[in-house]
């Protein structure tokens, strides 16, 4: 008779949790898709997009900017006309081979 008791009283302590694990998920779903959280969500949303639009013109500018002065001293390197300046001494420390800068080219079309 103890066993029988016991585990009804475990199964109604259970299933109570249960119903009300399942009410607190269901009072969220509900509230989260009320109108006002709907609208709060979408303009955050907004503001968000606003900010990563104006992130990626910003960095767009400055690529676009360093992009061109490289072309220009390229241009300005193949193009110089007069006496070129002296070269800067050669540095102090370990001979070794010059660096070199690679540029990555871009398609044409």
């Amino acid at each position: 008779m103890f066993k029988r008791a016991f585990w009804m009283s475990t199964g109604m302590a259970v299933g109570a949790a249960g119903a009300f694990w399942a009410k607190r998920r269901v009072e969220e779903t509900v509230e989260r898709y009320m109108p006002e959280q709907v609208a709060d969500r979408a303009a955050a949303s907004a503001r968000n997009l606003g900010n990563a639009v104006r992130v990626a013109a910003v960095e767009g500018r400055d690529a676009m900017r360093s992009t061109e002065a490289e072309l220009r001293a390229r241009v300005e390197e193949r193009t110089y006309v007069g006496q070129r300046p002296a070269p800067p001494p050669p540095s102090v420390g370990r001979p070794g081979p010059p660096s070199r800068v690679r540029h990555h080219r871009r398609p044409r079309r």
